[in-house]
């Protein structure tokens, strides 16, 4: 599914000319740390929100917003 995902922007990209942003809900609870960086390595040029139960370090992440009971806290 997430090599689909990478085709997809690449799909996109050729048609309009600039990638879009990436919606992942969860999608790293599935993954080993290896298959993670590959892939957050195939994607470094995309903007991309990731949402997750526990806080994942991602090399280069811009932001982190942690939400709890409803609040987004910084």
């Amino acid at each position: 599914m997430i090599s689909l995902k990478i085709c997809e922007l690449e799909i996109i990209y050729d048609e309009i000319g600039e990638y879009p942003v990436l919606l992942l809900d969860d999608f790293m609870s599935e993954l080993d740390r290896e298959r993670i960086n590959s892939f957050m390595e195939s994607i470094k040029n995309n903007q991309i929100i990731i949402t997750c139960t526990e806080k994942m370090n991602i090399e280069n992440c811009k932001k982190y917003l942690k939400v709890e009971n409803g609040k987004v806290l910084c």
